[in-house]
């Protein structure tokens, strides 16, 4: 193993792990040696199973990212287990199309609650207990830069990860804590599968993506790996695209 992605002895947190891209960011966070706490509303038994059988040790709790009591317990029983929290990965979101002249406030207030207000939740509460060396990953999107019609309450969010990134980055910098974030462009997930089935939207995504290919959780979770260890431990308040070249050719 490269010394430089070692995470033994640290203890991760992924919200929305259960499956998709957390579940691969869980996985991929584990085989190189990290302690899990899979944070998510789905049952998370296959992460688990997966992660026992690399030997390492991981909790699941349940818990909404966007319900601040929730957030407070997922970071109180975390620390009670495990004692400390060195990596944070704030994935949970939804991602719902809707006309924008046909989205409810509803949608909108859901999206934005989960999307943004859960990544800054979860981050106000671990950087209470984080120390030097940490790092705080967000999962943002392609979406924060590239305007994806009938998703303006995700765009909007993804955006306001984007800028909450840069500013608890610069924040905490002085205190050692690294904050990054991951903007994955088109990825295959249970939650896009079903979309990607239409041949005509596959067919127009793959035109705006160089390297011809829809991503795969394993590339993000890669990514996370990266910004998670020693490996970027002078990467602060950055931007990791990883989406086949899209915005690189808009």
């Amino acid at each position: 193993m490269n010394n430089l992605f070692d995470l033994s002895g640290k203890v991760a947190i992924v919200t929305g792990a259960a499956q998709g891209i957390g579940e691969s960011i869980a996985v991929e966070l584990a085989e190189h040696g990290a302690s899990i706490v899979i944070a998510d509303i789905l049952p998370a038994d296959n992460v688990i199973k997966k992660i026992k059988s690399l030997g390492r040790k991981s909790m699941y709790i349940r818990t909404d990212v966007s319900d601040e009591k929730e957030v407070i317990d997922l970071i109180k029983e975390t620390l009670e287990k495990f004692k400390k929290i060195d990596i944070l990965i704030n994935n949970a979101g939804i991602y719902v199309p809707s006309p924008t002249t046909n989205t409810s406030e509803e949608l909108w207030e859901k999206t934005i609650h989960i999307d943004l207000k859960g990544t800054f939740l979860c981050s106000r509460e671990a950087l209470k207990h984080m120390k030097s060396g940490a790092s705080i990953i967000n999962i943002s999107s392609i979406a924060s830069d590239v305007g994806y019609p009938q998703f303006a309450a995700y765009c909007a969010a993804k955006g306001g990860v984007k800028a909450l990134t840069k500013s608890l980055a610069v924040e905490f910098a002085n205190k050692g804590i690294r904050v990054n974030s991951i903007h994955p462009g088109a990825v295959e997930t249970p939650t896009t599968k079903q979309g990607l089935k239409n041949k005509n939207l596959l067919k127009a995504i793959l035109s705006k993506i160089p390297l011809g290919r829809i991503g795969k959780p394993k590339d993000i979770a890669n990514a996370a790996l990266f910004l998670a260890s020693d490996a970027a431990s002078y990467i602060t308040g950055e931007e990791l695209i990883v989406d086949g070249g899209w915005t690189a050719s808009s």
